[in-house]
């Protein structure tokens, strides 16, 4: 009889280990269970329209994946109506839609996409290791086996109001190997916990936004009086170092005022707006698509500008400061090329994703625009470094002078802004779990917006040329403390 219960017990633990694995192979798993993908795919679109809408008038069906309306305001339907919440299905999805607005909708069917996808990939995934919490499906992210003791993160969702995708959420795998647990009390049910709260943060974006736009009316401030000196004195104008510098300035103006325009008539809005469907960015407006419009082209126009800028220095260094006899050929990369690949992006926009403004990315439509941005920050890096090496060259057939060599250093390193180095630093993303996260969005947001006050202040204000003509007396008195910030120095 003992050799028959050990048998049947091994038997039971072999055929349990068998039905894991069969799960694992045919079922998807949310934190409310293990559904077949089909049945998965309908609960999990339930949940997020529940969670997205937090409709009172349109509820979960308690055992079943299907949508019961339950108010009387759906004036399209009837009391007790059945609605399948199936987003891949164009008719079922439609009716799901008119039950809410039209902003919630496009966010209840990019939920569903990820839950499917989810799905899938788990689905794919090899079996999963012993000693890991299961792969699942939370109602708002995919998340992956992860280790017993250990901490899991993912990008926060993007289809959640408020929501901050620079950031991580956070899940927590037990020493035992099950998710962590909350609410386990008798009046309350336990359910798997995700953490979400730093995801959703309208004070910090609130912060961000106005720091951005307390960066771009300085850099407007300085802007504006620098191409009116540039302008001004014609032997300014009439070099081509200087030319540039007015069509670069010219384009930082433009972004700096469309940035304006949208952090106060859409950004603010989307933000203070209790109700999307009042929103800006949910009407959806000519105008509005008009300002994304200018707002890429001209972000675009900067760093193609900045470009031009380090295109035309290196030239002139590397060719023993010969400039070009025309600039008509940066002239047209500077403004041609941003509008071409702009427009281009713009007509994808309006062919597949025209909604919300097009604030919201739509798949990899963005790198349109993103590629020739950053192809121009990693040549104009280049461009830097060479402009550096020529200047050490160079100074290597003076070795007792020593303050040529720091006066050439920092007017190298005056260059940084001018060939937009310093947004390297916007690239980069703090590891999930590290604090410091906030911090670095705001300074990604100074960075990204100040660059316009930092070029004028350093190329125009603190231009030895320019101060001879604008103030030579007081240029007389401190002309030792801004030659090095000349580009003379340079060139």
């Amino acid at each position: 009889m003992g050799r028959l219960g050990m048998c049947s017990i091994f038997t039971c633990l072999f055929l349990l280990q068998v039905f894991e694995t069969f799960a694992q192979k045919n079922f998807c798993r949310s934190k409310f269970g293990n559904f077949t993908q089909e049945v998965f795919n309908l609960h999990a679109c339930a949940k997020c329209y529940f969670y997205i809408t937090q409709s009172r008038s349109v509820r979960i069906h308690p055992t079943q994946p299907i949508l019961v309306v339950l108010g009387t305001n759906q004036t399209a339907f009837k009391k007790y109506d059945i609605l399948i919440p199936n987003a891949a299905n164009d008719t079922q999805a439609d009716l799901v839609c008119r039950t809410t607005t039209a902003d919630n909708c496009l966010s209840w069917k990019k939920c569903c996409q990820e839950a499917s996808s989810c799905c899938q990939r788990h689905l794919d995934s090899p079996p999963r290791p012993e000693g890991t919490c299961p792969r699942t499906w939370d109602g708002y992210g995919c998340w992956d086996d992860t280790w017993a003791g250990s901490t899991a993160y993912i990008s926060c969702p993007g289809f959640l109001k408020y929501s901050i995708t620079s950031r991580y959420a956070e899940k927590t795998c037990t020493e035992n190997g099950t998710w962590l647990v909350v609410g386990n009390n008798s009046w309350d049910q336990s359910y798997e916990w995700s953490d979400y709260t730093k995801c959703l943060d309208k004070h910090s974006r609130m912060v961000s936004l106005y720091l951005a736009l307390s960066c771009n009316i300085a850099s407007i401030g300085l802007l504006v009086p620098a191409i009116g000196i540039f302008l001004l004195y014609r032997s300014l104008r009439r070099q081509h170092r200087i030319r540039l510098h007015i069509n670069f300035f010219g384009a930082l103006l433009l972004h700096g005022l469309v940035a304006i325009l949208w952090d106060v008539f859409v950004a603010h809005d989307r933000l203070m707006t209790s109700d999307s469907s009042a929103s800006v960015i949910f009407q959806n407006g000519d105008a509005c698509k008009f300002l994304a419009y200018l707002r890429i082209y001209s972000r675009s126009a900067t760093y193609v500008w900045m470009f031009c800028e380090g295109f035309y220095l290196h030239r002139l260094i590397s060719n023993a400061f010969k400039p070009p006899k025309s600039l008509v050929f940066l002239y047209t990369i500077g403004w041609g090329c941003p509008l071409a690949y702009t427009t281009l992006y713009a007509a994808l926009r309006i062919i597949y994703a025209n909604e919300s403004c097009w604030a919201k990315p739509y798949g990899e439509l963005q790198w349109i625009f993103f590629a020739p941005n950053l192809s121009c920050l990693i040549v104009n890096f280049f461009f830097l470094c060479n402009i550096l090496r020529i200047l050490v060259t160079q100074l290597q057939s003076h070795p007792n002078e020593p303050s040529n060599f720091r006066r050439a250093l920092k007017a190298t390193f005056v260059l940084i802004p001018l060939f937009g180095v310093q947004l390297f630093v916007t690239l980069y993303r703090p590891p999930a779990g590290q604090s410091g996260g906030l911090e670095y969005e705001q300074f990604s947001a100074f960075m990204l917006n100040s660059q316009g006050f930092f070029v004028a202040l350093i190329f125009c204000f603190f231009n030895g040329e320019v101060l001879r003509k604008c103030c030579p007396k007081r240029h007389r008195r401190y002309s030792h403390q801004f030659q090095d910030f000349s580009l003379q120095s340079l060139t």
